[in-house]
């Protein structure tokens, strides 16, 4: 809808017409477009902010109060890329199956199926679930 509000203005100004009716339908879609977008960008941030204090919120308890290097851990997290944040869960998640297989004695060590996640497989796991989130949160 908004490209037809812009073409429509496009037309009204770029023919040198004077604005009508059909005009200030097309100037109040484009409003209200930039306005839902607006609208989505704080509600991604308020998400954000969420995230952020709660991960502040537990790197201070566990450094016991200290306020900087907990800031110092976020800002490294957000400093990372992403591809590198996907194969640090992979890794992780397959460590922990590895041991809970190990633990619960449920596999033959020459049939075990180790890594469980490769890297498409996680990243298409959390994409999932990271739009899931931001469709009923955001």
């Amino acid at each position: 809808m908004v490209n037809t509000d812009l073409q429509r203005l496009i037309y009204t100004i770029s023919n040198g017409n004077k604005p009508n009716n059909s005009d200030v339908v097309a100037l109040n879609g484009i409003i209200d477009y930039v306005n839902s977008e607006k609208e989505r960008d704080i509600n991604n941030y308020e998400l954000f902010a969420k995230l952020f204090i709660n991960v502040f919120k537990n790197d201070i308890i566990k450094s016991k109060g200290n306020y900087q290097m907990s800031l110092d851990v976020v800002k490294m997290i957000l400093k990372t890329k992403i591809g590198v944040s996907y194969e640090s869960f992979k890794d992780e998640i397959n460590q922990i199956w590895l041991e809970n297989e190990i633990e619960n004695k449920n596999f033959d060590i020459n049939k075990l199926d180790y890594p469980k996640w490769d890297i498409e497989l996680t990243k298409n796991k959390l994409n999932n679930v990271i739009n899931n989130l931001i469709e009923d949160y955001g």
